[in-house]
Order: structure tokens, then C-alpha cells, then sequence
């Protein structure tokens, strides 16, 4: 058991308070108008809030453009007015104009508000010069970033001679918040694509992100905001039309549904939805597994989405860099089979967000019956609460298995120490977390636990951490891919930035995982080794254009005590098996990537060396065309031919996007995948509209095609049509 005191020592210890910068919001009788031209008089009564600080290429010193932002608030919302001065406007880079988009390449701000000034937790927005629009929850300092998170608010941009301007109309409806506080915790950043320019308002250094919450600065003045009755009732109603060729079966469904949400308090929401549907959802990527393990694929339906952030524990609840060891609670278990198919949700019920120093997220799901599979009622909660300045301590629960097979329950703690003044102004995070599943009684024990320790900076990052995962530990609403074993791993990377010309920055480091079986013989602490993999990287390199070459060399020990079947023929069923024994191997691979603010960016990446007791050639090749904000393009090609002893075979996927945005509120974005493992030709378009901000309407059709198959007749064919309307007291 892993003694958390010491943390909680540290977490109270004493440290200097950071100097924050300050900026005002000005009560305005007229609001402007949202067009992203800032030509109305009542900005001229707004302050600005100072200069932003450069961050990229060179730290510390003044941007190469200005930026003037001010503020404006009434009873109902929050304005912002952004203006970006820029000296050569014709090349602001404006990738796409479709909402929720990944604006890494563009010129566009980015925005967090504290509105609890709790120096953890915010609501970030961004918007780009084409008027793109996204949002999202940031939970922890950056630990969970939920990107799927949709406000309603207003969003305009505009380029003109001056550069660009953008214009943001917030509803304090949208905004959770502390009432009666007049501060809000604040920061800005902003993206000069052409350049790579970053710079920041507040906590404008290397060794921290925007969504370091605890650095950012103060929005003061606000008072006598209002967020009505906290009521949102979203009715939506969807038609779905489905031709199985291979089952036969043709049906035509219509079915209506609601989602409710109600503030009990404004910082805590009650959520419910009925006859839930996730017809525009986005289908998973495909992945080929040339392991024996599980393959992870991420949670993509909205309303397990929202507040996800609230159940994130151990090294996930501390940004542990997508660490999928052990995930306790995983929402895609709900709702859906082992084998992907959808399980009908009749209701489910959220309460989610903070009551003082206390994180609430309390989940219950009702799923109908599929074929076997009777109706099950499946629960998950999480707590946290906020010690010292940036220190929680948590307890989670769940109950139920999505498979109806056995009784389960799973509850656990953990704590996560997080300072920024360790080695003068670093930062250093700390997590230690226990878990317990009990149920049908299963081999041995059914625990596991673990520490780690990061210290990420933009010079030096290091980690260090361990996890035992007992035999017995099954945790039937999560995922642990791997059980029985004891895992030990740690990593040391030096990135300098040498200052020699076209070079921003190197990158070399090595890391090493270790697993052992959680069964050692009488005086052997580690158990007898599994797998053990170290990495090194002896060249990484990033130049000023954006252009990235890095060399990475893999040795794998790898211990079966039994054998595994690595590969299965889809056309004649003949299977390729590696047989129990020990192995080791070198892998390097070498890739390559072209700046992707360009129209054209190119990847390639590939490998070859010993695998098991044979050899692997791979390599993947990605090419990415986005010649302007109406249409992005990507395709990529990722192949392994590989030969052991037991047999030859090659694997291929292959995928194509197809993306129009039109404007920021329609877009039409199409996903076309092949892959050996399923020998099918998977296509869904999606279009996406959105009439006025608090309506939604989706147009989606899937298609499988058999790829081998003379037959234009498809597999399967779905169109899905759904409307959402959000109504707001």
C-alpha cells in the first residue's frame, strides 16, 4: 500500500504567490453587435488588457504583431472583442472555417475563463481569423482537455487590412460560475500560423500550457450577472433507415428523445436524456492488432463525453500522457457489445460539476435487452476535493457488468500532489491511487495500486512510476488490458534548443517499460519478466519551417508462455501463430513530417528489423492537402509485410477524409477506410448544419462494401437524419 502523507505534506507546504496580471470588463447598456468588425462605439469605452508575451520562437520578449483585446458584460453575457494586428494580411492562414475543428495550424486566440477561480478548472474557446469555432472543458491544470464539450455562444471573425478581428458573445448561461464572485480567472494565447508564432498573456513561459490554470491571470468586475432558472431542455427527434444484405433486413425507424439539463446550483447540473441516440456520431478509425492485447478505441458519443473530465482518476486524473494501463471507469463499455454492435439506452442520469472544493460526477445508465443480452442498470461515481493550491484527493465507484455475466463492483482512491515550485519554478506531479474490484471470485488478488512522478519542462522531462494489476482484479466497466503483472517505467528526455539557424529545437531521450508477472517466487520482489521495451531516440530534430526528421531504436524482450495467434487470413481462415518462448529483437524506424501549416504536408515513417523469431517491414505514408478554409483532404497508408516461421502475410489500412466546410455552421466531412483485418470498405459522410446556435441538424450515411467482391451490391447501408433543439430558461 502506497503512503500518501508525504504528498499531502508537500501539498500545504508554503509557497509564494505567483504575481498575476489584471484586466477589467466594462458594464455596457448596449451590447455590440456580433459581426467580427469591432466597428461598434461602445468598444471604444472598453480597456484593453496589455500586450501579449512571446512564447514562440523566441521567449520573453515582444510579439511580432500586437493584439488589443477588451471586454464588455451585461446581466446576460459576456463580450469579447479581439483585434490581431497583422502587416501582411494577405497571409493569415486560414485553414478551415468548420466548428470544433483541430486548429493547430491556423492563426486563431485561445481562451480560458476560470469562472470559479479555483486555479484548476476553466472553459477554453477558440476561434481562428476564418471565424471557426470550438470550445471545451479543461479539468486539472490540463490533465483532461474535453474537446467534445459544445456551448452555446456567438462567434464572428473578419480579415482586413489591418489583419483580422473576432468578435465573441458568451452566455452566462453557458458559463458555469461562482455567484457573487467579481473575479474570474483568466488567459489568452495567440497563433500566428504563417510564423509559428505563439504568444500568451499570462504564465508566458515554455515550461507551461495554457490550460496550467494556476498561471493564469484575473478578469475583474463583474457584477450582477445572471444565468436564468439554469433549465436547458434539448428535444430531438431521429429517423434511421437500414438495409443488412447479409441479414436481409430492411427497417425504417423514427423515434423522438429528449436530453434535460438543470443547475441545481450554478456550479452542479443535473443532466437525464431519454431514448438516447448517437445516429452523428463519427465511426471509430480502424486499427490492426499485432499483439495480444486489447485495442483501445476512444469514447466519441457526446453525452458520455460531457464532463468527462469529473471521472478521469489515478494517472488519467493527472494528465499522465494517455496512459491506458488501467482505466477503472470507461463509458464506451456502455452501450456497446464486444463486438461494437449498439446497445439500445433507454435513460440515463448525470450529475456532474463542483459544490466548493468538492468535484461531483455520479452517473446511471439503463440499457435495454439485445438478443441474450437482458436489460442491465449500470452505476459510476467519482469524488474529488481540492487540497492545497493545485492537490485533490478522490474516491470512485462503479456496479455492473455491460455483459450481464457476473456481480461486480469496483471502488478505489487516489491522490495527486501538484506543485509548479519544485527546482525553483518546475513542475512536479505526483500520483498514488488503489483500487479494489470484488465480485465473482476470480485467482488471486483482486487489487491493484501504483505511484508515478513526472516533472515535464520544456528543457528536461522525467518520469518514473509503478503499477501492480492483481490477477483477481477485473474491473467489468473498465479497461485493463493487461492483468496479473507489475509494471515499472521510466523516461529522461533532453530537448535543447541550440540556436543554430532554421532549427527551433532537438529532442533525444530513452525510456524503458518492464513488466513482470504479479506471481513472483518466494524472495523475488519483481516476478518473472514478461515484456521489457527501451527506446531510444538518438536524433529528433525540429526546424523553424516545421519540417520534423527523428530517428527511434526499439529493443523488445518478450517472454509468451503460451502462444498467440498474431494473424487470421480473412479469405481462407489460415492462421499465423508465435510460439511460447523468449524474444528479442531491435526495431529502429526512422520518420519524417513536413510542416503542416503548408497547403501540402507530407508524413512517412518506417521501420524494419527482427520481430519474434522472424522480421517486420513497415512503413506509413500520410499526405495531408489543405489548399484553404473550404476543403481538407488526408490519406493514409499504413503497411506490414511481415515473415515468421509459422508463415508469411501482409497487412494493410488504408483511409481517405474528405472534409467541406462551407461556413462555420455547415459543414460536410467524409470518411472513407479499408483494412486486411476486415477485407470490407467502410464509407460514412456526415453533414452537419447548424440554422441558428441553438439548433442542430445531421445527415449521416454509412456503407460497408465487400472490397473483394465483383458485386457493387453493398454489405450494409444505414441514413440517419436527426434535428436537436435546445430550448433555455
Amino acid at each position: 500500500m502506497i503512503a500518501v502523507a508525504p504528498l499531502l505534506a508537500l501539498a500545504w507546504a508554503p509557497v509564494q504567490e505567483l504575481a498575476r496580471p489584471e484586466a477589467r470588463v466594462t458594464r455596457t447598456a448596449t451590447p455590440p453587435r456580433i459581426d467580427g468588425r469591432l466597428d461598434d462605439p461602445v468598444w471604444q469605452t472598453a480597456e484593453t488588457i496589455g500586450e501579449l508575451v512571446q512564447i514562440e520562437p523566441d521567449e520573453g520578449v515582444r510579439p511580432s504583431e500586437s493584439t488589443e483585446i477588451r471586454f464588455l458584460f451585461d446581466a446576460d453575457h459576456l463580450y469579447m472583442a479581439v483585434r490581431c494586428f497583422d502587416r501582411d494580411p494577405d497571409e493569415i492562414l486560414v485553414l478551415t472555417r468548420e466548428r470544433d475543428a483541430l486548429l493547430e495550424d491556423d492563426d486563431r486566440v485561445e481562451i480560458v475563463f476560470d469562472t470559479f477561480l479555483d486555479r484548476r478548472n476553466a472553459f477554453f474557446f477558440q476561434i481562428n481569423a476564418g471565424g471557426s469555432k470550438g470550445d471545451a472543458l479543461v479539468t486539472n491544470n490540463g490533465a483532461n482537455f474535453n474537446k467534445p464539450w459544445d456551448g452555446l455562444w456567438e462567434g464572428q471573425a473578419a480579415i482586413d487590412a489591418q489583419g483580422w478581428t473576432a468578435e465573441l458573445a458568451l452566455p452566462f448561461k453557458t458559463l458555469n460560475f461562482r455567484e457573487g464572485g467579481e473575479r474570474w480567472g483568466f488567459n489568452i494565447q495567440r497563433h500566428i500560423g504563417r510564423k509559428r508564432e505563439e504568444a500568451r498573456w499570462a504564465g508566458a513561459s515554455r515550461d507551461r500550457s495554457l490550460f496550467q490554470i494556476y498561471h493564469a491571470g484575473d478578469l475583474v468586475g463583474f457584477e450582477g450577472i445572471r444565468q436564468g432558472i439554469g433549465l436547458d431542455v434539448v428535444p430531438f427527434f431521429t429517423s434511421t433507415w437500414k438495409n443488412d444484405r447479409e441479414e436481409h433486413d430492411k427497417t425504417l425507424l423514427g423515434e423522438p428523445g429528449f436530453d434535460l439539463f438543470y443547475k441545481l446550483i450554478p456550479s452542479l447540473t443535473f443532466s437525464l436524456t431519454v431514448n438516447t441516440d448517437f445516429a452523428e456520431t463519427e465511426v471509430d478509425a480502424r486499427q490492426i492488432d499485432l499483439s495480444r492485447f486489447d485495442l483501445f478505441f476512444p469514447e466519441r458519443r457526446d453525452f458520455f463525453l460531457q464532463d468527462a473530465g469529473l471521472f478521469e482518476f489515478g494517472l488519467n486524473n493527472a494528465g499522465g500522457g494517455g496512459d491506458r494501463t488501467l482505466i477503472p471507469f470507461f463509458s464506451r463499455r456502455i452501450g456497446l457489445s464486444a463486438d461494437g454492435e449498439e446497445i439500445p439506452i433507454l435513460a440515463g442520469a448525470k450529475l456532474t460539476g463542483r459544490a466548493g472544493d468538492y468535484g461531483i460526477g455520479v452517473l446511471d445508465v439503463q440499457t435495454d435487452e439485445l438478443d441474450e443480452l437482458d436489460p442491465q442498470n449500470l452505476f459510476a461515481g467519482r469524488v474529488t476535493r481540492n487540497f492545497g493550491r493545485q492537490s485533490t484527493l478522490g474516491v470512485i465507484a462503479t456496479r455492473g457488468d455491460p455483459e450481464g455475466e457476473r456481480d461486480n463492483v469496483v471502488y478505489g482512491a487516489d491522490a495527486v500532489y501538484r506543485t509548479s515550485d519544485w527546482a525553483g519554478d518546475q513542475d512536479l506531479i505526483s500520483t498514488a491511487f488503489f483500487l479494489r474490484s470484488e465480485g465473482e471470485e476470480l485467482a488471486g488478488g483482486q487489487s491493484s495500486y501504483g505511484l508515478d512522478l513526472r516533472a515535464p519542462s520544456d528543457l528536461w522531462s522525467w518520469n518514473l512510476g509503478a503499477i501492480e494489476i492483481q490477477r483477481g482484479f477485473q474491473p467489468e466497466l473498465g479497461f485493463v488490458p493487461r492483468r496479473d503483472v507489475r509494471r515499472y517505467r521510466g523516461s529522461l528526455v533532453w530537448s535543447p534548443r541550440p540556436g543554430w539557424r532554421g532549427v527551433r529545437q532537438l529532442e533525444l531521450g530513452v525510456g524503458s517499460v518492464y513488466w513482470s508477472d504479479d506471481t513472483p517466487d518466494p524472495g523475488d520482489l519483481g516476478g518473472a519478466q514478461e515484456t521489457w521495451e527501451t527506446e531510444f531516440q538518438p536524433l529528433g530534430i525540429e526546424l523553424e519551417s516545421g519540417d520534423q526528421l527523428s530517428l527511434v531504436v526499439v529493443n523488445t524482450q518478450d517472454e509468451l508462455e503460451q502462444d498467440f495467434d498474431i494473424f487470421e487470413d480473412p479469405d481462407d481462415g489460415t492462421v499465423v501463430t508465435v510460439p511460447p518462448g523468449q524474444y528479442e529483437y531491435w526495431r529502429p524506424s526512422l520518420r519524417f513530417g513536413s510542416g503542416t501549416q503548408r497547403d501540402l504536408a507530407l508524413e512517412l515513417e518506417t521501420s524494419v528489423g527482427d520481430y519474434y523469431d522472424g522480421d517486420r517491414l513497415a512503413y506509413e505514408i500520410g499526405l495531408a492537402w489543405r489548399p484553404g478554409p473550404l476543403f481538407n483532404g488526408a490519406v493514409e497508408y499504413i503497411r506490414n509485410d511481415i515473415s515468421l516461421p509459422d508463415g508469411d502475410f501482409v497487412t494493410q489500412l488504408a483511409s481517405l477524409r474528405a472534409n467541406v466546410s462551407f461556413a462555420p455552421e455547415l459543414s460536410w466531412n467524409n470518411f472513407v477506410q479499408w483494412s486486411t483485418d476486415e477485407d470490407t470498405l467502410g464509407f460514412q459522410s456526415r453533414l452537419r448544419w447548424i440554422p441558428v446556435p441553438q439548433q442542430e441538424v445531421f445527415l449521416v450515411f454509412e456503407q460497408e462494401q465487400a472490397s473483394d467482391s465483383s458485386s457493387s451490391a453493398p454489405l450494409f447501408q444505414e441514413l440517419a437524419f436527426k434535428i436537436t433543439y435546445a430550448l433555455r430558461f
